[in-house]
């Protein structure tokens, strides 16, 4: 720095002296008078001292006086306010650099000092949020909200959350992220229900988990296909619901479990499957398990003798088995067997009469032999030979 008025030094000379007058160098003396932090130049112009600050020191005097104060100490060496001021270790001038978490978005000379989360985000992740050490205010970056670091803590690099991992969701969930905060969302997958929290999600086979939510009646197992629950009803049961909501009821309660509307439905002991069971007086015609109950009486006469005619108990509609006109029952209990009563103690013809049938009613008919004639009535026979009666 220059001071504004010169200071000049006179030098007189004794008379009785000879010779050429020496003016020594004004600066040689106390650096001229001038501060210790600056330069004494000798100014010719105006036969004066010039005093300048050295590099990294600023004039703070007023006037002519040259007073040099670390520039770092005036005004931060007119550095930025974000900005350290230092000096240069070879040429002492003043040397700017911005604090931590601040960056120079002007030049070299001119250092401009900007929140460094201000510019290009800090250096961060563009899916990264900057922000500032509380203690040293360094450049922090934190992956947002459904980005997770796949980088380290020096370098942060933020991926989408649901490729790194999973996002955290079990094996079987699906990750994605909520609309509103982008923050990872776990859903359990089709066939699959969340045992765990809403933070927490934690996916188990819905069929080990309250049976898929299937009628108890029900079985649970999944769709080959998409995976999603399927519930089918059991041995014994019918959905009385839909496809999406099985309500499994006692098939035998439901249209008398698909059997014949002359069968009676049950269940088998050992698989609890329908079994239809024709009814007293139905014979099943069907074949394999298709039961088909027809009137006993028209498959195979019932069962009954071929000279039996079949009918039904009035009380138990069991098939009843009864001998035709001509026809007697030689057999015992409730099985019936029909002999044509000729064959029988003559029908019940007298000794000397022929049993035979009535062509219509197939009745038996009593006729006396030839050579005998009936010597009583008709409901009372007596055949006396006829020569006995000549």
């Amino acid at each position: 720095m220059q001071s504004d008025a010169p200071v000049k030094l006179v030098i007189t000379t004794l008379k009785h002296c000879h010779g050429i007058s020496i003016i020594p160098d004004g600066c040689t003396f106390n650096n001229g008078g001038c501060d210790l932090n600056a330069v004494c130049s000798l100014n010719a112009t105006i036969n004066g001292i010039k005093c300048t600050c050295r590099p990294g020191y600023t004039n703070t005097g007023r006037g002519v006086k040259v007073i040099c104060t670390d520039s770092c100490t005036v005004n931060n060496g007119g550095d930025d306010p974000n900005a350290i001021c230092a000096r240069d270790p070879r040429t002492n001038a003043v040397t700017c650099n911005c604090k931590v978490g601040f960056t120079n978005t002007c030049s070299a000379v001119k250092v401009v000092c900007k929140d460094s989360c201000s510019i290009k985000n800090g250096g961060c992740d563009s899916n990264a949020i900057c922000s500032h050490d509380a203690m040293t205010n360094a450049v922090i970056c934190t992956c947002k909200a459904g980005y997770t670091n796949n980088g380290s803590v020096a370098n942060v690099v933020c991926k989408d959350s649901c490729t790194v991992n999973n996002g955290g969701c079990g094996s079987n969930a699906i990750c994605s992220h909520k609309a509103m905060t982008n923050a990872v969302s776990c859903t359990c997958k089709a066939g699959y229900t969340n045992t765990g929290s809403v933070v927490n999600v934690v996916c188990k086979d819905s069929c080990t988990v309250n049976n898929g939510d299937c009628d108890p009646k029900a079985s649970c197992s999944h769709n080959a296909a998409s995976n999603a629950v399927i519930c089918t009803c059991k041995a014994g049961y019918t959905n009385a619901g839909s496809a999406m909501n099985v309500v499994c009821k006692d098939s035998c309660s439901l249209n008398n479990g698909g059997c014949d509307s002359n069968a009676t439905c049950s269940h088998d002991v050992a698989t609890n499957a329908v079994k239809c069971i024709c009814k007293t007086g139905y014979t099943n015609t069907g074949s394999g398990v298709k039961v088909v109950c027809k009137d006993s009486c028209t498959v195979n006469n019932g069962g009954c003798d071929p000279n039996a005619n079949c009918s039904h108990n009035a009380t138990t509609n069991a098939v009843k088995c009864t001998c035709k006109s001509g026809y007697t029952n030689t057999g015992s209990g409730v099985r019936v067997v029909c002999r044509d009563k000729c064959t029988l103690n003559n029908g019940g013809c007298v000794s000397n009469a022929v049993c035979s049938h009535n062509a219509a009613t197939d009745a038996v008919n009593c006729a006396c032999r030839a050579g005998y004639v009936n010597a009583g009535s008709a409901s009372r026979m007596n055949c006396t030979s006829t020569v006995s009666m000549s």
